[in-house]
């Protein structure tokens, strides 16, 4: 037998060990003289007023083309860069994704080993409709829309089984829709609450509806600002009807809504859009997880916004597992500010900020991305305001200068508030702002300079407030708390459903008193002993008048009396006409223009 020959670590093929050797020396001589050249050539291009690159130190792989079956079906995920962005991190499973929805067949062979696991009692989330910790997508019909959600976003990558998740994360599965897909708001809220208060920090909301709840803050609402409060990013889908309106809760304010894209890279024709929107994904022919093994493979192939959120809440869960530092508003700003917008360049109605991307946003990680924290959206003319924002990218870059620049018309921002300096990772905050007299609106961006590169956010606005300034005053005290603003909400709630039921009590104690609001007139006869019995007058119902006198003939015995009415002897004026109000019933004098008791004009 002859020996095996020892492997070559780095020696040059066809040459004696000898000769290998001293290759090897020549090589290492002649690589130190090129960077030595490099450097210096290099020293020499360097100038003050040039950017010195900082890169983050993190692992760099070549682009990973996974194992599963399905993956060359998956244009979803190629189409948005999810395969480099694995490069950098595949995800983490300390970071939890809450799935609220009709459950998880979470004993999918492809799903499994990425359920999140309570460590209390060993399950896998909870189920609100059933009220029980088991949160299986029980679905005869075949559907399985909470498994095929949780599939885009954590299916098992590189594993030779069905599908690749878009992040290797914890799976929370959280059951508030039956296997109809119907499902209550107070289960969707408790839901929402639940997985917020058990870790998640991205929470998935595939459903929605076309109806505007009666009431506001309505309870998802409210757990909705409970969950953001708790550090969480909320994801929902924004509807399949294909109208300009975005479905609730994608249209709340703290949610990030989602509309979908078709393979040609526009807006699905099945997908809502309009005002409120934020960004799209992919939501067409999607191959993901089915459950109960009904399907070929375990697979099939589904369309909707919602497969198109869950893409957006993987790409936050791969963010969160580069930099678990992230707040929920920089994770908001840096998915927004980093998507690609197929038609023209900012924001429209309908793709929002664009296409999510997730190679863009994790090489956002590696450089210096201003984000704007917080700022109202509008003001009233006399109040004063702040704007905070913070400058992500690597740890420890110099910010020489970071400041706002500001103007009453858009693109034109003249104005500049003072100078700040410091670090990146680092809040920033410019405050005792107000909008100048009689201006409808404020627009400004953040600028700053890192490292001798200049570097700003796009531009944001904030709008006069049309309510009197004591009302805004009160608003935002109310809005700075829920408990307040609850309250406050009921007692005004209380107030005016008393109103009406207090006016319509008058109302109907004055329809059961007498008509007559003044006392009648009633005259005493004369006695005559040859007269018939006295007459009796009517009661008068408009105004008192003295009836004519009623006598008899005279005798010679016996001289008339008159007769004195119980009514004042005299009246010198007729009484002023009078009308009833037709609101709580009060009579007043006829020429009055309003009622002295309630207030009512009368036309």
């Amino acid at each position: 037998m002859c020996a095996s020959s020892p492997r070559n670590r780095g020696g040059f093929p066809l040459l004696s060990p000898r000769l290998s050797a001293l290759a090897r020396r020549l090589a290492a001589i002649v690589a130190v003289l090129v960077l030595a050249g490099a450097f210096v050539s290099g020293a020499a291009a360097i100038s003050p007023s040039k950017a010195t690159p900082v890169v983050t130190s993190f692992p760099v792989h070549a682009e990973l083309t996974p194992s599963d079956p399905f993956f060359f079906d998956q244009w979803g995920l190629k189409s948005i860069g999810v395969p480099t962005a694995w490069d950098v991190t595949l995800g983490d499973k300390s970071v939890i994704v809450a799935v609220v929805d009709t459950g998880v067949w979470w004993t999918q062979p492809d799903i499994q080993a990425n359920m999140w696991t309570n460590s209390a009692d060993g399950t896998h989330g909870h189920d609100f409709v059933d009220g029980d910790t088991n949160p299986m997508d029980i679905d005869p019909s075949g559907t399985y829309h909470g498994t095929g959600v949780a599939g885009v976003i954590g299916a098992i990558t590189d594993n030779t089984v069905e599908i690749a998740g878009t992040a290797q994360v914890s799976i929370m599965a959280v059951r508030a829709l039956g296997s109809n897909g119907q499902g209550s708001s107070t289960d969707t809220a408790q839901a929402i609450i639940w997985a917020a208060d058990h870790g998640a920090k991205v929470i998935n909301l595939s459903l929605g509806t076309n109806e505007t709840p009666p009431v506001e803050p309505s309870e998802i609402h409210l757990a909705i600002d409970h969950a953001w409060s708790k550090g969480a990013l909320i994801v929902a889908a924004a509807g399949n009807a294909g109208v300009g309106t975005l479905d609730y809760p994608a249209r709340l304010p703290e949610v990030v809504s989602v509309a979908a894209i078709d393979e040609s890279g526009r807006r699905a024709s099945f997908s809502n859009y309009g005002p409120g929107l934020d960004l799209s994904a992919p939501g067409s022919r999607i191959v993901t997880l089915s459950g109960g093994n009904n399907q070929p493979n375990n697979v099939h192939y589904l369309q909707g916004t919602s497969f198109s959120a869950p893409f957006v809440s993987g790409i936050a869960g791969l963010l969160l597992s580069a930099e678990p530092g992230l707040t929920n508003v920089q994770l908001w700003n840096i998915l927004n500010m980093t998507a690609v917008q197929p038609v023209g360049s900012g924001y429209n109605t309908n793709y929002g900020w664009g296409v999510v991307n997730a190679r863009n946003a994790i090489a956002a990680l590696n450089q210096p991305l201003i984000s704007v924290d917080s700022y109202p959206t509008s003001v009233s003319s006399s109040s004063t305001f702040g704007v905070t924002w913070s400058i992500l990218g690597p740890a420890g870059m110099a910010v020489s200068d970071t400041h706002l620049v500001w103007g009453t018309s858009s693109g034109a921002l003249g104005n500049a508030t003072a100078a700040q300096s410091g670090q990146t990772r680092q809040s920033y905050t410019a405050g005792g702002l107000a909008l100048p007299s009689g201006a409808g609106a404020l627009y400004f961006k953040v600028v700053a300079t890192v490292n001798g590169t200049a570097f700003s956010s796009r531009e944001y606005t904030v709008i006069a407030s049309s309510v009197p300034d004591f009302l805004y005053v009160l608003y935002q005290l109310l809005a700075s708390n829920l408990l307040y603003l609850a309250l406050f909400i009921l007692v005004l709630a209380g107030v005016v459903a008393f109103i009406p039921q207090r006016r319509a009590a008058r109302a109907r104690r004055a329809v059961a008193r007498p008509q007559m609001l003044y006392p009648p007139s009633y005259y005493v006869q004369a006695a005559q002993p040859s007269q018939p019995p006295p007459v009796a007058y009517p009661a008068q119902t408009v105004t008192p008048r003295i009836e004519p006198q009623i006598a008899g003939p005279p005798t010679p015995t016996q001289t008339p009396t008159v007769v004195q009415p119980v009514a004042p002897a005299t009246i010198a004026q007729p009484a002023a006409a009078r009308k009833r109000c037709p609101s709580c019933g009060t009579m007043v004098n006829a020429d009055n223009m309003f009622c002295f008791f309630c207030g009512n004009r009368f036309r």
